[in-house]
């Protein structure tokens, strides 16, 4: 292939067709009509020797050269963006950013409002884009689709990997949390009244949540009768009820006076609440992505 034939366009539309393998949601993705898309998808296809997605089904995937393309296409545009198109300093206040963030929504009370409270107003031209966890989080930090993602530390450990930077932001506790008119309100949280009461889980949707895993480990099988996928809710669900549930501490000081439950001190162990920031390496030197670093890290408790 002579390299003169490579237009950067197109590398531009062959990272979002690999991103999303998908036609119709690439050309969305870069504001370009199907049609156009397509056309480029044709050139793409000659141009590397390789039909790049093929029709499986209802849908289209990746060929094997196609897999194998999604990084290096994205270390080179990665590379023109950040050394070659983007300034080399970055001021705020003048200069257009947006940037794309993933956290649960525990997080999101506890950090990303204060974040935004601190952004707002202040950097008109700067854009922060929150998004849920998803079961492809760590996925998209090693791809470099996503700014920064904020993921418990002992889920990253076999999550993500060494191509991948990380600063920790939450440091906390778990703690009981009953109704405030329920028996149990005004003292702590004895092991065995995770079976004597009916039991609040949180289900996250990557299906891991650490304090029932201790909880089993203690010898005790709560009685489960309401399970949430959001820690925000949680709180909001006890009310009138005899429900017993575990949430982090610095949550539910937020949420309890408006939520009316109270809060209990475990009387069994519990693993700290232990949560970094992570982002592709490549991004370190960004001056744009420092400064949004920065800002994350002063709003910190």
């Amino acid at each position: 292939m002579n390299l003169g034939q490579v237009d950067l366009n197109l590398l531009v539309v062959l990272d979002a067709l690999l991103r999303e393998q998908n036609v119709t949601r690439a050309a969305e993705r870069l504001h370009m009509s199907q049609p156009a898309t397509s056309t480029a998808l044709a050139r793409l296809r000659k141009l590397l020797g390789d039909p790049l997605l093929v029709k499986q089904g209802r849908y289209l995937r990746l060929t094997p050269r196609g897999e194998a393309l999604i990084e290096p296409v994205r270390e080179v545009l990665g590379t023109i963006e950040q050394h070659i198109v983007a300034p080399p300093d970055f001021d705020p206040a003048h200069d257009e950013r947006t940037f794309n963030l993933a956290s649960s929504d525990y997080v999101g009370v506890v950090i990303m409002r204060p974040l935004l409270e601190r952004v707002n107003g202040l950097m008109p031209n700067v854009r922060l884009e929150m998004g849920a966890l998803s079961g492809d989080a760590a996925r998209m930090i090693e791809r470099d689709e996503i700014d920064l993602v904020i993921l418990p530390e002992v889920l990253a450990e076999s999550m993500v990997s060494s191509s991948c930077s990380s600063a920790p932001v939450v440091r906390d506790r778990y703690v009981g949390a009953v109704w405030s008119q329920h028996p149990l309100a005004g003292g702590s949280l004895p092991l065995e009244a995770l079976d004597r009461y009916p039991y609040l889980a949180y289900a996250p949707p990557n299906g891991c949540s650490l304090m029932d895993e201790d909880i089993e480990r203690a010898g005790v099988t709560p009685r489960v009768e309401v399970t949430s996928v959001n820690f925000i809710t949680m709180p909001f669900l006890m009310a009138g009820t005899d429900l017993v549930t575990i949430i982090p501490e610095s949550l539910g000081r937020q949420l309890a006076p408006a939520a009316g439950i109270a809060l209990l001190e475990p009387e069994f162990p519990l693993r700290p609440v232990r949560e970094s920031a992570y982002w592709h390496s490549r991004r370190d030197a960004d001056p744009a992505h420092r400064w949004l670093r920065e800002q994350l890290l002063a709003v910190l408790p």
